[in-house]
C-alpha cells in the first residue's frame, strides 16, 4: 500500500515572534521545513509528499525552497487556520484513494528516518499509529476553575510526537464524527480517532526528544545545535 507524507506547513508560529511563518525560518543555513521534506524524500517507505501550506505562501512557496529537489512531493495544497483543518484538507485531497497517511507537523524539523521506520512497519498491522515519547516530568493536571488538582502515574503518561498515520478510511470516517460534534476541542488527529472511534486501536511508536517542536524562540538556536552536533 502507498505511504503518502503530508507535511503540515499551515500554522504562522506567532509563539515564535518569527516575522516569517516558522516553517520557513531558517535553521542552520536552510528554511525548516527543507529537513522534513529530506527526510521523507530520502526515506524508501515514502512514496509521495503533499504540502499542506497557508493560502498566503502557496502561490509563492518557490521563494523559500525549491521543491524540484525533492521528486516525491506531488502536491500543494491550501490548509486552514487550525491544525485539524489542515489535516483534514489532506484526507478530501485523497479521498476514495486506498493509502496511508502520515501526517507530520514540519516544526518537528529533526524527524528521523528510524521514526518513519517504525511508523511504517506498524501501519502493516495497524490502522492508526502515533509517534510518542515516555513522560519525563512529572505531571499535574490542574483544573483553574476549580481546586482539582491530580498527579497521574508518570510511567503511563507520554508526550505524544508526529508522525500520526492511519489508513485514510479510517481517518475519514473519524473527522466525519467529529465535525458533527458542535462540542469538538481536539489538538491532534490520533485524538480524533480515541474519541470519536474509541473502539479503534492505536499503535505507539517509539518517537525520540531530539524529535521536538518548534515553539518559542528559544527553540531555533536549540534545533541549530543538535543539527551541528548531527545527534
Amino acid at each position: 500500500m502507498r505511504n503518502v507524507a503530508v507535511l503540515l506547513a499551515a500554522g504562522s508560529g506567532k509563539r515564535t515572534q518569527s516575522t516569517l511563518p516558522k516553517q520557513f525560518v531558517k535553521i542552520a543555513g536552510k528554511p525548516m521545513i527543507y529537513y522534513s521534506l529530506e527526510a521523507f524524500q530520502n526515506h524508501p517507505d515514502i512514496d509521495e509528499i503533499l504540502l499542506v501550506l497557508s493560502a498566503d505562501v502557496i502561490d509563492k512557496i518557490s521563494d523559500f525552497i525549491d521543491l524540484s529537489q525533492f521528486s516525491k512531493c506531488k502536491g500543494q495544497i491550501v490548509g486552514g487556520k487550525e491544525r485539524y483543518e489542515s489535516s483534514l484538507a489532506a484526507v478530501n485531497y485523497y479521498a476514495g484513494q486506498d493509502i496511508n497517511l502520515l501526517l507530520h507537523d514540519v516544526a518537528r524539523p529533526l524527524i528521523s528516518q528510524a521514526i518513519i521506520s517504525r511508523v511504517t512497519h506498524a501501519l502493516r498491522n495497524s490502522n492508526a499509529v502515533c509517534t510518542a515519547t515516555p513522560a519525563v516530568d512529572t505531571i499535574a493536571e490542574y483544573n483553574s476553575s476549580g481546586p482539582t488538582l491530580r498527579y497521574p502515574n508518570r510511567s503511563n503518561c507520554y508526550a505524544v510526537q508526529t508522525p500520526q498515520a492511519f489508513h485514510i478510511s479510517l481517518i475519514e470516517q473519524a473527522f466525519q464524527l467529529f465535525l458533527q460534534d458542535p462540542n469538538y476541542a481536539v489538538t491532534d488527529d490520533c485524538s480524533i480517532v480515541h474519541y470519536y472511534l474509541p473502539e479503534q486501536p492505536i499503535c505507539f511508536v517509539e518517537g525520540e526528544r531530539k524529535n521536538m517542536k518548534v515553539t518559542l524562540p528559544e527553540d531555533f538556536a536549540v534545533i541549530e545545535t543538535l543539527l551541528k552536533l548531527d545527534i
